[in-house]
């Protein structure tokens, strides 16, 4: 096949020359500056794919090379200088600090209808200099054809400290990024029937060879014609779909397909439930090792809610210093990330009015500092996370703005804080928290208060519980009370009168079985917890019902937790430490009662229960999370 480079670069040229000896050039007529893309990595592929396309319909029958380098500075782009006086701008910028350049490349083959595009990400660190060793530069060296003023293989030692990754990219063009590419080019191509989901990546998958073979963008019942795009795991990319799945509906939300909070939400309901249930039943067989009838498994229970269900959300800022988003991480391909988005959100379905209600104050306020967002892979940034709770019951709203510390925003956040109590009249406590980890992750330790009160109440099942910014609650409280009952009607049914909950977070559990045994105590690792159990308990004027603050395979013991008729665990993701295991069933406890929100966890333990000579009774499945890869499961467990 022919190639063609859609660039007059001599540095591409040249490097391009070490793969292809024989090649042809074809300069692209795209303007840049029409493309909208503002986060830098997508603006980068997008800008290659297009110059790319454009030489393509000259050349149809041709593998076509497009590529665009970008210098980006945290979340700002550095492309190439309009003048003297911008490159100098450019490079005092750069100065002591460390940047990305960024390469987006497009492989496009109209006649074949083969597309390929990536990027590559380089860390550049310079040293630091003065004016008077930027003119110098600048007075030897051509610097208008250069993003961000500079070539690499001209500013030499005196202004580079270090250089991670890739140099070719730095140069123009990353030869090792377009081998890989290659192979994706060449990739196989397959007819697949899409058949179910890959519940730990959310994405639909179909079989070919005896391998599974993820298929992003399809549903089970679809048949599409697709062609391998990665290895680990098997991927392959939809070039065209040749039967539409009898599931497949219109998703209401306007942001589904970009945003990451939803997966399903294109596929019929009852569908989802059936794939639910269906994956349950097979991960407790599979996992637990046990010879589990049908018999025990009850059918799956719904959400009540299909929207509107979810009562915390962790958002994301993203954008740039000026330009800034709030919305969710958007949905990214199996296999390793190297870059994250973050797709915009003017209303959320699964959570609410309150995102309607926060999000435009917040952004206003974000923009207003001139602060950029954090990047969790360039560790860079200020704005982090956005958490809001929304009592469904009560309409009480709080928000927590999560940053990097520091800034001196700290008046600009009390202010924005009071602003958004009066334009929001359901949001009753707002808090700021600083955040100066690295990793892509919420963490709220050491949050202040800034304005209104220090919780929200909700209020379920009769009971009224007030929520700190770190209280662990069920999200989906009108699915979680299907459980509660089913917990609550097992002790009244096996004359429980004494009752033990393990890991009992805020006390929901145990505060609902207060009213059914003579006495509840809960215990869980995390101090905060305990006193919001306590209080939640006093709340409601519960007096049969004590907390107790420790890790379970610490304090858990046959001495001083001997006697219990029934035993209730709702562990982390996790699942239980085989010390704590070891310690629960020690205390042969003839009930237990296992709520879980990872069923792989849950049958694993389960086979450990088993061994000791508890008899797994009934199985549920529940879907707490509707249109997600999520479940809840219950077990019920007798000695």
């Amino acid at each position: 096949m022919r190639v063609v480079l859609a660039s007059r670069s001599p540095r591409r040229k040249e490097i391009l020359a070490r793969l292809f000896p024989l090649f042809e050039v074809d300069p692209s007529s795209v303007d840049e500056s029409a493309i909208r893309e503002t986060d830098p990595v997508f603006f980068a592929m997008a800008a290659a794919e297009a110059k790319a396309r454009d030489v393509a319909g000259r050349h149809p029958e041709a593998m076509v090379i497009g590529a665009d380098t970008i210098v980006c500075l945290e979340k700002d782009i550095f492309g190439k200088p309009a003048d003297r006086a911008g490159a100098e701008r450019m490079l005092a910028r750069l100065s002591g600090r460390k940047h990305r350049v960024i390469t987006g490349v497009a492989l496009i083959g109209k006649e074949c209808d083969r597309a390929v595009v990536d990027y590559e990400i380089t860390y550049v660190a310079f040293k630091a200099f003065d004016a008077a060793a930027i003119a110098a530069y600048l007075d030897g060296h051509a610097y208008l054809d250069k993003a961000g003023s500079y070539a690499i293989q001209e500013i030499g030692p005196a202004f580079v400290e270090t250089i991670e990754g890739d140099y070719d990219n730095v140069v123009g063009l990353p030869l090792g990024r377009i081998k890989r590419m290659l192979k994706q080019w060449d990739a196989p191509e397959w007819t697949l029937d899409v058949t179910g989901i890959d519940f730990a990546s959310g994405w639909a998958y179909g079989v070919s060879d005896g391998k599974t073979v993820l298929v992003p963008g399809a549903l089970p019942g679809d048949r599409v014609r697709a062609r391998l795009v990665r290895r680990k795991p098997r991927t392959a990319k939809i070039l065209r779909t040749e039967a539409g799945s009898p599931d497949r509906i219109q998703a209401p939300c306007p942001h589904f397909g970009s945003c990451g909070g939803c997966a399903f939400q294109n596929l019929a309901y009852a569908r989802q439930l059936e794939l639910k249930e269906a994956r349950f039943k097979e991960t407790m067989r599979g996992g637990s090792g046990l010879e589990l009838a049908d018999s025990v498994f009850e059918p799956i229970l719904p959400s009540p809610s299909l929207f509107d269900y979810r009562n915390k959300m962790e958002f994301a800022f993203g954008g740039t210093a000026g330009s800034i988003k709030l919305g969710l991480r958007g949905r990214a391909l199996p296999g390793p990330q190297y870059h994250l988005r973050t797709a915009v959100l003017e209303r959320c379905l699964i959570f609410g009015g309150a995102v309607e209600a926060v999000f435009p104050s917040t952004r206003a306020f974000a923009n207003g500092t001139g602060l950029p967002p954090y990047d969790p892979f360039g560790q860079k940034g200020f704005f982090r996370n956005l958490v809001l709770r929304d009592g469904k019951a009560t309409g009480d709203i709080m928000a927590v703005i999560a940053t990097r510390s520091g800034n001196g925003t700290e008046a600009g956040t009390r202010d924005w804080a009071e602003r958004l109590r009066e334009e929001a009249p359901r949001v009753r406590s707002v808090w700021s928290a600083a955040n100066d980890g690295v990793a892509d992750r919420v963490d709220l330790a050491g949050a202040r208060l800034e304005a209104g009160g220090p919780f929200i109440e909700e209020e379920f099942g009769g009971l009224r519980f007030r929520i700190y910014p770190d209280s662990f609650f069920q999200p989906n409280l009108r699915a979680a009370l299907l459980y509660y009952e089913r917990i609550v009607g097992r002790a009244r049914e096996t004359g429980a009168k004494r009752a033990l909950g393990l890991f009992c977070g805020s006390g929901s559990i145990e505060l609902f079985l207060a009213g059914a045994v003579e006495e509840v105590v809960g215990i869980d690792s995390v101090e905060k917890n305990i006193a919001n159990a306590e209080e939640n308990a006093a709340r409601n004027g519960i007096r049969n019902a004590r907390f107790v603050t420790g890790l379970v395979e610490k304090v858990v013991s046959g001495a001083d937790y001997g006697g219990f008729d029934i035993l209730v665990m709702d562990p982390p993701r996790a699942g239980i430490h085989p010390d704590g295991l070891t310690r629960a069933m020690s205390l042969r406890i003839p009930q237990i009662v296992y709520m879980s929100c990872n069923p792989a966890t849950l049958a694993r333990d389960l086979g450990t229960f088993a061994a000791g000579g508890y008899r797994v009774e009934r199985l549920f499945c529940a879907d707490f999370f509707p249109h997600t890869p999520h479940m809840e499961a219950l077990a019920v467990l007798s000695k």
